[in-house]
């Protein structure tokens, strides 16, 4: 049985898995996210990703048997207090431990990802991706020095297996490096096993000192490329922060559309696109004037109205406007189309389970993905 349980992706594999897409860090200040409910180390036949949990996806992945639910909204925002189940929040707590089925929340880290929430709005929309730019940045990637040392002669092949993991990109240039010589010196001991020497000799090699930067977000790759394709047993290898900023991370999106469309063509394309039965729509009194500069932002971006009228846009792409949203916007001049919370966000859960199902087929496990239809949205009657 443990050999079989083998097959399948633990609840902290997957974790792991999710977290390259949506690293916790970027998650803003106070967000609950990472597992809220379950083992880490539990086996997982299959996952389901759901927008949220409630009790039809709870039920869905018990009868389905799936020991995991990858959520964007987290079921715990605040710390329970206790498990007094006759509060909604609390009785699913409980049963999702009755069922074992284990509870995983990527909320604003799945949102500021560079190919999360806001990233998979714009594809949808057809927002193109060539002068895309972050709507509200809230952080900056953190950036690496990689310093290694290879023996002369294996610092091409190394420098390109390292360009395809992520490493040496700079602007509009790759495989970007800093090289020099030098003489290493190692003596191997018993039991060790060699590139060149003799066990119980001192071998002196001629080395190369090869340094290239790499962002945070791609040094498992990274690594995982150098101890691959490194011909030492055991490469020699440091890594510094840098003080330098990295690409912005943040809140929505800025871009261009290829053609200006009417708020009408908009309104459709975000209807049909995204599933929705009808859509609310504000822009400026005139004659049937067409919009090319877009921001969006997955969710509720009413907070984000002065960002999109800063960075020059004509119509703003979201969900959850208010009234005083709508007020702030037609100061400014800014189009509004109010495509719904959920309806801005349902995108991602099938991206993200198609992220998964070819993560963990690439790593060779069976644990297989599937992903909940959309959580009951608002009636227009």
């Amino acid at each position: 049985m443990k050999e079989v349980l083998l097959l399948f992706a633990t609840v902290k594999q997957i974790a792991d898995i999710i977290e390259v897409l949506a690293p916790q860090a970027l998650a803003l200040p106070g967000d609950p996210v990472g597992l809220q409910v379950g083992a880490p180390e539990a086996a997982v036949r299959k996952v389901l990703v759901a927008l949220e949990l409630d009790e039809a996806v709870l039920e869905e992945a018990s009868s389905g048997g799936a020991g995991l639910v990858v959520t964007h909204h987290p079921l715990l925002f605040e710390p329970l207090r206790s498990v007094d189940e006759s509060v909604p929040r609390n009785a699913l707590v409980a049963e999702a431990l009755r069922r074992q089925v284990a509870v995983y929340s990527a909320h604003t880290n799945l949102d500021v990802a560079p190919r999360g929430v806001n990233f998979v709005l714009a594809e949808k929309l057809g927002l193109p991706r060539e002068g895309r730019r972050v709507l509200q940045v809230t952080a900056y990637e953190q950036l690496l020095k990689l310093v290694l040392y290879i023996p002369a002669g294996f610092e091409e092949k190394l420098l390109e297996s390292l360009a395809a993991a992520g490493a040496g990109s700079s602007g509009r240039y790759s495989h970007s490096s800093f090289q020099v010589s030098g003489t290493a010196t190692f003596k191997p001991l018993r039991g060790s096993t060699p590139f060149t020497g003799r066990r119980g000799c001192l071998e002196r090699v001629n080395e190369i000192r090869l340094e290239t930067i790499i962002p945070e977000s791609r040094r498992r790759a990274v690594l995982k490329a150098l101890l691959e394709e490194h011909p030492y047993e055991e490469p020699a290898y440091d890594l510094f922060p840098l003080a330098l900023e990295g690409e912005p991370r943040g809140l929505g999106l800025l871009g261009t559309l290829e053609s200006p469309q009417t708020l009408a063509q908009l309104a459709v394309r975000c209807r049909e696109r995204l599933g929705q039965a009808a859509v609310r729509c504000w822009a400026p009194p005139g004659p049937e004037r067409k919009f090319s500069r877009l921001a969006l932002c997955g969710g509720s971006g009413g907070s984000l109205i002065e960002d999109a009228a800063a960075g020059g846009a004509e119509l703003f792409i979201s969900g959850d406007f208010r009234h005083h949203d709508l007020e702030k916007a037609r100061a400014y001049g800014l189009g509004l189309i109010d495509a719904g919370h959920g309806g801005t966000e349902q995108p991602v859960v099938d991206y993200l389970a198609s992220y998964l199902r070819s993560s963990l087929r690439e790593a060779g496990l069976k644990t297989t993905v599937a992903a909940a239809p959309p959580p009951p949205q608002w009636r227009y009657l």
